[in-house]
């Protein structure tokens, strides 16, 4: 996300309230934000939305080792390089 709140009285994001919940061992935060600016209110959406979809992708699985020919493997043993 690249929108921030930083307190100041001029800004056009504004906190108006949060809370929470919990449940077992999750929690959930609300935060509710006004805004009269509607650019202001594209642009805070806009980040939410790529954040989320960020979320909703599965993690990348980790390369598998390449199994090693025997000329790498030779390579490998210090001392022995033709």
């Amino acid at each position: 996300m690249s929108f921030h709140l930083l307190g100041a009285p001029d800004e056009t994001l504004r906190l108006k309230s949060f809370g929470s919940t919990s449940k077992g061992a999750k929690a959930v935060i609300r935060i509710e934000i006004e805004t009269s600016d509607m650019w202001a209110l594209g642009h805070a959406l806009k980040e939410l939305a790529e954040v989320q979809a960020g979320q909703q992708l599965k993690p990348a699985r980790p390369n598998s080792p390449l199994a090693l020919t025997t000329a790498d493997r030779t390579s490998l043993v210090p001392g022995e390089h033709s």
